[in-house]
């Protein structure tokens, strides 16, 4: 979803009041993108078309499914959370192993309020769903996977992520990315979010760390964005995957406005210690944002990520990528 789209979701997570009050909703001919270019001819992601729409939610035409996180379960089929305006938190899950296809499962995961869901698998096989609300980032247990019970506090809040909140909408941060770290330990990486009315650009990712996923402790400086050491542009609601190699690869959105340079849409950088970015590529998924990567048991790797289509609304594609870019395209600041 593109950043101004991303305001309005924006809006309804912090106060359906509001939202109820200003009809929140993209207009009934929101502004086209640009026209999408050619993808690379070494593109790290292929696109594999849609998955799942308003009409799969019972969402009005028009309106926003968006923010997706993958799983994969015991049998081998892919469980899709993702935030449909109006609903809360929802899931779909797959027909096959091949994470292409996808029925709704019915009811809501969390209540409407809360959304940007990102899902964890416990050691314990228990499911923790990490979202965004009010706030900051909360989190609630599940044995199903569907079934979830929300657990008390907040695992980080707007001001200890030290995000500005100098506006209603100000200060809230996008929903965890979660991995596990070879001391024990858990880092999540996490953006700042656009607010209703800014201009495109300036945002960035941080990271924290934790024994217990409850209780977080932010980690000195940037990972990407403004005040990072080497990937300055703005980054924004990034997706962690673990390598079989010891690296981690972030993917995230970036879109920097009229002057920022470079193609608007998904990116990944890959680090060797999951702190320092020295490198970033462009997938070839323009406008792409809210990505959610996914390794299958075969090696295959799929990122589902949000677009916005005029005519339908806000949508989940997926695309195959390459864990690797045949040919680095990197941009060093």
């Amino acid at each position: 979803m593109t950043t101004s789209l991303r305001a309005f979701v924006l809006t309804a997570l912090l106060s359906p009041a509001v939202v109820a009050a200003h009809a929140h909703r993209p207009s009934a001919n929101p502004p086209m993108p640009p026209p999408a270019p050619s993808p690379p001819a070494d593109a790290v992601c292929v696109d594999a078309g849609q998955v799942l729409g308003p009409a799969d939610f019972d969402v009005e035409a028009g309106q926003v499914v968006a923010d997706s996180s993958a799983v994969l379960l015991d049998d081998g089929r892919v469980r899709i959370y993702v935030f449909a305006q109006g609903k809360g938190v929802v899931c779909a899950i797959s027909t096959g192993t091949d994470g292409l296809a996808f029925v709704r499962e019915e009811g809501a995961r969390m209540p409407d309020g809360h959304g940007m869901p990102r899902a964890v698998r416990l050691t314990d096989g228990r499911w923790r769903l990490f979202f965004t609300t009010g706030g900051g980032i909360g989190s609630a247990t599940s044995g199903d996977g569907l079934t979830f019970t929300r657990e008390a506090g907040m695992r980080m809040t707007s001001e200890a992520a030290g995000f500005d909140s100098d506006t209603a909408a100000g200060g809230q941060t996008s929903g965890a990315t979660v991995v596990a770290l070879a001391d024990g330990r858990y880092r999540m990486y996490f953006s700042d979010l656009p607010r209703p009315g800014d201009p495109p650009g300036h945002h960035l990712v941080k990271s924290a760390v934790s024994t217990d996923m409850l209780a977080w402790t932010i980690e000195d400086g940037v990972r990407l964005g403004e005040g990072a050491a080497t990937i300055t542009e703005s980054s924004e609601h990034p997706d962690a995957i673990a390598n079989a190699d010891g690296t981690l690869t972030l993917y995230y959105g970036r879109f920097g406005g009229p002057g920022s340079g470079g193609v608007e849409g998904l990116y990944q950088s890959t680090s060797t210690n999951g702190l320092t970015f020295e490198q970033e590529t462009y997938t070839g998924l323009f406008h792409g944002n809210d990505p959610a990567a996914l390794r299958l048991p075969d090696g295959t790797l799929l990122v589902y990520y949000g677009q916005f289509d005029p005519g339908i609304g806000g949508t989940i594609r997926v695309a195959r990528c390459a864990a690797r870019p045949a040919a680095e395209r990197t941009r060093r600041r």
